[in-house]
This record gives C-alpha cells, sequence and structure tokens, in this order.
C-alpha cells in the first residue's frame, strides 16, 4: 500500500512538473512575440489646489514616440482619440487598446493652452532581466529534479523538490499583458508561487537535516516537519498526558501492600 501512494504521488508530480514546463515555454514564446502597445510616457495622477486631479507627464523617455510627437514632462493629458482620459489606470487601459504602429491623436494641455499633438504608437521593450529568469528557473527544476530521482528516498528530498518546482514557476510565469485566458493562469501561478516558494525555503531551513528544538518544544509538533506547509491545517498534539514536572516521590514504606509467604498465618 505504501508503494502504491508513493508511486501515485511521483506520477502527479511528474504531470504537474510536465505542465509547468510546457506552460513556460508557451509563455516564454509569447513574450518574444507580444509587446505592450507604449508611447514612451509615465503617467501619473496629481490632485491640484482645488481638489481636481489630473494625469500629468513626470517623464518622457528620450527618443520615444511622445518624445517625438512634442509631449513633455508636465504636460497635462486630457484625452486619447478623443476618450477622455480622467486617471492615469485610464490612460494605459486605453493605449493597451491601440495597435502597435498606428498613428494617435493626443489632447494635451500645456501652460494652459491646449494641442493635439500625433504619437505613433510603439512598442514596450522587455528588460533583458526577463530572460535571464527563465535561465534561473530552468536551473531550479534540474537540480529539483536531480535530488528527486537520484536521491528519492533521502530524507526531505521531496520537500527539496517542490520547493524547486514553486522556484521555477515563479521566475518563469511572466504574464504578457494580453489578458487571455492563458494569461490569467500564468498571472495567478507567478503569485501562487511567490508566496509558495519562500514559504517551502524558510520550512526546509528549519527541519533539514533535523527538526530545530524549537519546533518541537513540549511535545506539540509530532509530524509537522514531515510534511510542508499548507498541507497541514494545524499541529497535532499528542493524546497522552506528560507527568507533571519536578522529582517524582518514592512511596513510603507504610504505603506499600503488605504480602505474605506461604504457610504463615495472617
Amino acid at each position: 500500500m505504501r508503494e502504491l501512494k508513493q508511486q501515485l504521488l511521483s506520477g502527479l508530480l511528474v504531470i504537474i512538473t510536465v505542465a509547468a514546463v510546457v506552460a513556460a515555454a508557451i509563455n516564454l514564446q509569447q513574450q518574444s512575440r507580444f509587446h505592450l502597445p507604449d508611447d514612451g510616457i509615465t503617467w501619473v495622477d496629481q490632485t491640484q489646489a482645488d481638489g481636481s486631479s489630473q494625469v500629468v507627464a513626470v517623464h518622457v523617455a528620450a527618443g520615444s514616440p511622445g518624445a517625438k510627437a512634442g509631449i513633455r514632462a508636465g504636460d497635462v493629458l486630457v484625452a486619447i482619440r478623443e476618450k477622455k482620459i480622467d486617471s492615469a489606470a485610464t490612460a494605459t487601459q486605453v493605449l493597451a487598446t491601440l495597435r502597435e504602429w498606428t498613428e494617435a491623436a493626443y489632447t494635451c494641455v500645456r501652460d494652459n493652452t491646449p494641442y493635439e499633438p500625433k504619437v505613433i504608437i510603439g512598442e514596450a521593450v522587455h528588460d533583458s532581466t526577463l530572460f535571464y529568469q527563465y535561465a534561473v528557473g530552468a536551473i531550479y527544476l534540474a537540480i529539483g529534479l536531480f535530488v528527486y530521482f537520484r536521491r528519492g528516498n533521502a530524507p526531505r528530498a521531496l520537500h527539496f523538490f517542490l520547493m524547486s518546482v514553486a522556484s521555477f514557476i515563479l521566475y518563469t510565469f511572466h504574464y504578457t499583458g494580453k489578458l487571455n485566458n492563458f494569461d490569467k493562469v500564468i498571472y495567478l501561478g507567478n503569485v501562487v508561487a511567490g508566496y509558495l516558494a519562500p514559504t517551502l525555503f524558510l520550512h526546509f531551513c528549519c527541519v533539514f537535516p533535523e527538526p530545530q528544538k524549537w519546533i518541537r518544544r513540549k511535545g506539540a509538533l509530532t509530524d509537522c516537519a514531515e510534511c510542508p506547509p499548507g498541507v497541514r491545517l494545524g499541529p497535532r498534539f499528542r493524546s497522552d498526558r506528560r507527568p507533571p514536572l519536578g522529582p517524582r516521590r518514592r512511596p513510603s514504606l507504610s504505603s506499600r501492600p503488605k504480602s505474605c509467604s506461604r504457610g504463615h498465618a495472617l
């Protein structure tokens, strides 16, 4: 029975690992092909003295589509293609609906004077460190697979493998901004792995090679170290009670039962 459970667990881990690798490969392909529309301007919300809010350009990248159109830092954004912009989040949402290398008419205000620059929407450039994260995730997974399948019976081997898979997902799941169902799964996986990976690592440090003494004090945690955090809802306490602390009393002679040998009268 124990062998069957081990085989089922190994099969489930293989399925999860293969699914994570396939999803990471598709996500990497989409990262290289899909780029969000970008105007090269950082828009933020600024509250005025009268309590009203304006969307102001705080940074315009040199050589960006916004800079080429003549937009400067400090300009106020009013509309994009006649769609009113009342917050920086709205500007991002409207910009995401535009196609790359198309012209968009912006309505801006500079020194209380409105003007309409024509912006050729460009593509957001991925940071080069993004692709290094995929390499780091692959290294994590390779080490975890080596330890688990080479020394699967070693103490904490399963724990280490789960930590490696969580780290792999954390470093290789990056949403592209397409906001389709697959992109939502990638985003959710990255968020969940962001919580699991450091938790599993901290727990592994506490129980390897042996659980720390403060974890097992007073016998409260009996087998919490045998499973990763999140699997057990709470510690299992011993049902038996330990005797009170302090020196034991030896029974007095008067309290001992009197014995009689055969042949003597009581």
